[in-house]
């Protein structure tokens, strides 16, 4: 549409490098919503913010981050005792791959042990080590990916 202005679903994110500009942007955006009959619900609006948050990332004039609330959902996660469990961990910790150095690398052996996995009711030894190893690998700080 314009640079500076994401539409995604029913969301419409405006950014700018200045307030003069990123004013003018909202001004037009919202006119340009008034011609075309389409209404925005000023409950449901949030304007000049410089943090947000949103779709499990933060935004804001550093770059895009991964939400501190999802990291320590991360960090605090319980070791899975069952397949079912790894592949839950894995899937969430795959959202932010991209945060993640070498995360195919890192994931690899919590994703081999799926092949041989954990009986339901108790992890056999090696397949915890293996676990702890790769969970520590992925836990290291992430990074802000490079955006094109």
């Amino acid at each position: 549409l314009y640079q500076g202005v994401l539409i995604y679903l029913n969301d419409i994110l405006i950014f700018s490098e200045t307030m003069e500009e990123h004013v003018k942007l909202v001004r037009h955006v919202l006119e340009k919503l008034l011609a075309a009959k389409l209404y925005v619900k000023l409950s449901k609006c949030e304007f000049h913010k410089e943090l947000l948050d949103y779709l499990g990332y933060q935004i804001s004039n550093r770059g895009i981050e991964m939400d501190p609330g999802k990291v320590k959902v991360v960090l605090d996660w319980q070791l899975p005792k069952t397949r079912k469990q790894l592949q839950s961990f894995l899937g969430f910790a795959n959202f932010y791959r991209q945060f993640i150095p070498s995360f195919a690398e890192v994931a690899l052996p919590l994703t081999e042990l799926l092949k041989t996995g954990p009986s339901p009711t108790k992890p056999k030894p090696s397949w915890v080590i293996q676990y702890h190893q790769g969970n520590k690998q992925a836990q290291k700080p992430p990074r802000t990916p490079e955006l094109n």
